[in-house]
């Protein structure tokens, strides 16, 4: 009689655990509104793909509840939702280089690739850049180094146009065009307060970005970098539920994975994807690739892209 109480006082205990994880989580996955309450709330809206956890502690609560005739059948079915619920966040590629930060940089470019975006762009690293012969390749630049973060840089083979900056933003937010084989392109280089900034701040970034962007829609406009936000916060929501700009990794893939770009080169495993490439109606192109750069809290995207026909 003691152990049937005791597992169905520890059933009692994960299923209030779980149930009210899910409560949290899943509010702020339908009630956008809820993230920029305050720092708390917008930190732990960052949480919410990760909505399968507390469902399964709630699961495995219940199934310890239960009648032992019909213990297994809530584990198989807990097992069968884990497996649902957990697929998507394997990451596509876990290997981690071993190279210096600007040489995994170099690493990654090749003759297809047109134009770089950096963010957090300082004076130190335009350096090593250049000592790399990165600017050789790159000779057309647009956009600031600053000794803090706030600096922001485009990159590319052919001249480049300052079009477009932000209004406002604590870091710099800009669109350029070029002419890649006779056809004009938008490129956004973007870097969002963090929330740890507070959410008005928060809050005012994303919007200060999406009015830059939403003069571009018409465009072949591809918008990439930190976002400080994750696909369900509310600022990504409002360019993308609009039909404005789609998020390249989206639902819309039909990919199965999901990919944490942050943070990456500490102890704790990335958890959260808030690096984005957000394009226009008038681009198409697959899901970017990831790549961990050694040295970078962030993972690195490759993005692929060409005019939708």
């Amino acid at each position: 009689m003691t152990g049937k109480l005791l597992l169905r006082s520890l059933g009692w205990m994960l299923l209030i655990l779980g149930g009210t994880g899910v409560l949290v989580l899943g509010t702020f996955r339908l009630v956008p509104a809820t993230h920029a309450l305050n720092v708390w709330t917008l930190a732990a809206s960052t949480f919410i793909p990760w909505l399968w956890i507390p469902a399964l502690v709630a699961c495995a609560g219940l199934a310890l509840m239960l009648h032992r005739r019909w213990r297994w059948i809530a584990a198989a079915v807990t097992v069968v939702t884990l497996a649902l619920m957990a697929w998507p966040l394997v990451p596509l590629d876990a290997d981690r280089p071993s190279n210096a930060e600007v040489s995994e940089v170099s690493a990654l470019i090749t003759e297809d690739v047109d134009v770089l975006a950096f963010q957090e762009y300082t004076p130190a690293f335009a350096a090593q850049l250049k000592a790399a012969g990165v600017l050789e390749e790159f000779p057309h630049q647009v956009g600031t180094a600053e000794e803090s973060a706030a600096g922001s840089m485009l990159l590319s083979r052919t001249p480049l146009a300052m079009v477009a900056r932000a209004r406002g933003t604590v870091f710099e937010n800009l669109v350029a065009s070029t002419e890649v084989d006779g056809m004009t392109w938008h490129i956004a280089a973007i870097h969002t307060a963090p929330p740890t900034m507070g959410g008005p701040r928060w809050e005012h970034d994303g919007a200060a970005v999406a009015e830059m962007l939403a003069q571009f829609a018409g465009e072949h406009l591809v918008a990439v970098g930190d976002y400080n936000a994750i696909a369900q916060h509310s600022i990504l929501r409002e360019m993308t539920d609009d039909g404005m700009v789609r998020d390249l990794a989206g639902p819309h893939t039909g990919a199965l994975r999901w990919h944490p770009t942050w943070p990456t080169g500490g102890m704790i495993p990335p958890f959260a994807r808030i690096d984005h490439a957000l394009v226009s109606h008038s681009v198409v192109g697959p899901v970017p690739e990831y790549h961990q750069i050694l040295g970078s809290d962030h993972a690195a995207l490759r993005v692929t892209v060409g005019p939708r026909e």
